[in-house]
């Protein structure tokens, strides 16, 4: 979006007990934003997390080929849905226009998609490349377990890891103006129509 930025890992993850609901990952998402702006007290920080939901339990990142073979069999021709939350804190005072006390925003972007009822087989190829072992639910959308997936309802970039439209009004809110438009961005990043860009269709990119 033209926005200077650095990356920054958090592990507050590794240090965190087991959240109340694993389905949602708001609090996860503010405590690497928080941990990071305890770092970098002078800075706006964005953090994020994302997980894939089935039937009321969370996917996370599988780890090993054993589980991300579980994961993709569980979705398989199986319609779900991708939940990314972001938050935002601000060093200077309250976000505005975001609702978030004391210097926090957050939002987060619900993306349903289905999966194409792929083979034993296929699974098996694709877990052999190493890609689905870091990514939420087993699959990466936009590399190749994009190849998995049937159809998508929601927002594009959310199931990648990233809802740039919400991104953008996150950021708006701490007084920081994005110079390229998020909905080419988004169009011209992944190839495909951004939802963002029309307003029927608008709402499926922003926060619920």
């Amino acid at each position: 979006m033209g926005v200077a930025h650095e990356v920054a890992v958090s592990d507050v993850e590794e240090r965190l007990p087991p959240l109340d609901d694993p389905c949602d990952p708001a609090p996860l998402a503010l405590a690497k934003a928080r941990d990071i702006s305890a770092q970098h007290p002078d800075a706006i920080v964005l953090g994020g997390d994302t997980i894939v939901t089935v039937e009321g339990e969370a996917l996370g990142k599988p780890g090993t080929p054993e589980v991300a073979h579980g994961m993709l069999r569980r979705l398989r021709g199986r319609r779900h849905a991708v939940r990314t939350a972001l938050a935002l804190v601000h060093p200077t005072g309250e976000a505005q226009g975001a609702g978030g006390p004391g210097g926090e925003a957050q939002g987060q972007v619900v993306a349903p998609l289905t999966m194409l009822d792929y083979s034993d087989i296929e699974i098996t190829q694709y877990v052999a490349t190493g890609e689905p072992l870091d990514c939420a639910g087993g699959y990466d959308i936009h590399r190749e377990g994009g190849a998995l997936i049937a159809s998508v309802e929601g927002c594009f970039s959310c199931i990648v890891g990233l809802p740039i439209a919400e991104a953008a009004r996150l950021l708006r809110s701490a007084g920081v103006d994005a110079p390229n438009d998020p909905a080419k961005v988004c169009a011209d990043l992944y190839g495909r129509p951004c939802l963002a860009a029309t307003a029927s269709t608008r709402s499926r990119c922003l926060s619920e």
